[in-house]
């Protein structure tokens, strides 16, 4: 009978740091009031955490874990107790997040994923390094059992075979892709991420009421004020960069057989797993930086995905940033049948310019009409104008860049002008096939036809302003190819 282990011992202490955290708030008041009142504050302290203490150390002697022939069997709870088993061929990924406290005491926090989606199936917080290692060899090693002992279609089910780490020969790892310090801060510059903390640091000035004293300013110093937002320009690059240096640092992705593993963090180290044969989605996406540099970054949807796991939905970025020449080789190694060189791009209806620019020019005449309530006229012409040629410069580059494309492996579908996106979906992965009509799709004999996938995120393929008969012609095409492939979770 495999024996239960025990968490590190490290565990009391990280958990009374969360208990610390969680009453920073009512130790700061005390403090300031037993200053006040002359009283002590360490007995306010002791007051909050020795409670927080006993439950720490109650919590760390109620949990434990143990590896079976065929699962998982995790224990915790010290009222109410919960005994979870995961057998490993559910387990889809072990993933692992190292704080700055955690690395110096080499211990991990460790989420298993089951690929159900949410929050993960069992949380082991805090455990050795070495222990990791352990139980990824373990999970490996059962999911390979399990994949031998499944039994054929009319056969019996063989008994379970027992898992022996020992014999389990390593898998090799192939480094698929390794940022250097300029490349991630090259992804910091494009993606400028500095203004959230200008902007969150202006709504905390705002709700001050310290933004009022400006309207008191003499003349003079709008000039000062006027070289600080013109600094700002400057700031918010340099502290973006320096976020995504220290976020991505030594960000690598390699793979091991059947599964993809990232790797990166300056402060906070995350370690991910990824499932190839999770992957419901491949998505390139360009904004208008990446563009311009010949740069993209790329992410997968994967069955159950969640941003449960430690580094929520980043982890289902794989590639934060790569050269554009590189990304049809590395979509290549996800998806050995996908060639996006090879990819011949259809468009949408050509009438669906014209039916965009109709709709731009509606909307600027409606806001304009509004707007005479408040404007003069000459405003409001001008408006109008600005927003009418805007509106048609937009909804030509949009039908422009709209492009979709079926192959025996994939569906391919593309939009966008100043934000790009193509998304590929494996033939294999679609779970159903629709067509939509609105009611002016129907007038103008149109309708979009959208692919479900078991990967929740954004930029589905959902291919807009087709020829009806086109729409339905695509619409059986893939249902039929769907059919006749057998779907794998």
């Amino acid at each position: 009978m495999p024996s239960d282990q025990r968490f590190h011992p490290l565990t009391v202490l990280f958990a009374l740091g969360g208990e610390l955290r969680n009453f920073l708030a009512p130790i700061i008041f005390a403090t300031f009031t037993a200053r006040q009142r002359g009283g002590d504050v360490q007995n306010w302290i002791l007051i909050f955490m020795i409670p927080g203490l006993a439950m720490a150390i109650a919590r760390y002697w109620a949990s434990t874990y143990r590896y079976d022939e065929t699962e998982l069997v995790v224990r915790t709870g010290v009222f109410f107790k919960n005994e979870r088993h995961i057998p490993y061929a559910r387990i889809q990924s072990v993933d692992a997040k190292q704080n700055v406290f955690h690395r110096m005491f080499n211990v991990v926090d460790v989420n298993v994923q089951t690929g159900t989606g949410g929050e993960a199936e069992a949380t082991l917080s805090v455990l050795p390094f070495e222990a990791l290692e352990e139980m990824r060899a373990r999970v490996f090693a059962g999911k390979r059992a399990a994949t031998a002992a499944t039994p054929t279609v009319g056969g019996e089910v063989p008994a379970p075979e027992v898992v022996e780490v020992a014999p389990v020969a390593p898998v090799a790892a192939e480094t698929i892709l390794q940022l250097p310090v300029r490349e991630t801060a090259l992804s910091g510059l494009l993606d400028n991420r500095g203004w959230v903390v200008i902007g969150a640091a202006s709504g905390l000035l705002w709700e001050a009421g310290l933004m009022d004293r400006f309207e008191t300013l003499p003349q003079t110093s709008w000039t000062i004020v006027a070289a600080i937002a013109a600094g700002l320009f400057v700031v918010s690059p340099i502290l973006s960069v320096a976020w995504a240096v220290l976020r991505l640092h030594g960000f690598t992705l390699t793979r091991r057989g059947a599964e993809l593993f990232t790797e990166y963090g300056g402060l906070t180290k995350v370690t991910a797993t990824i499932p190839l044969r999770r992957v419901q989605a491949v998505k390139i996406v360009r904004g208008p930086g990446y563009l311009l540099t010949k740069r993209a970054a790329i992410r997968v949807d994967t069955a159950g995905g969640g941003g449960a796991s430690p580094g929520g939905a980043e982890r289902d970025w794989i590639a934060p940033i790569i050269r554009n020449d590189d990304v049809p080789a590395f979509v290549r190694g996800l998806l050995p049948d996908v060639d996006l060189g090879a990819v011949e791009w259809a468009p949408a209806d050509p009438r669906a310019r014209v039916r965009r620019i109709r709709l731009a020019v509606y909307r600027a005449v409606v806001l304009g009409g509004v707007s005479t309530f408040w404007l003069d006229d000459v405003w409001v012409a001008g408006m109008v104008a600005v927003l009418g040629v805007w509106g048609a410069i937009a909804a030509h580059q949009y039908v422009k860049n709209l492009g979709w494309s079926r192959s025996d492996h994939a569906v391919y579908f593309k939009s966008g002008w100043l934000w790009k996106a193509i998304t590929v979906v494996p033939i294999p992965k679609v779970q159903s096939v629709s067509l939509h009509e609105s009611p002016f799709d129907r007038r103008w004999q149109m309708a979009s036809v959208a692919v479900d996938t078991a990967g929740a995120g954004d930029h589905q393929v959902d291919v807009p302003y087709l020829p009806r008969d086109v729409a339905e012609d695509l619409r059986t095409a893939l249902a039929a190819q769907a059919a006749a492939t057998t779907y794998r979770w």
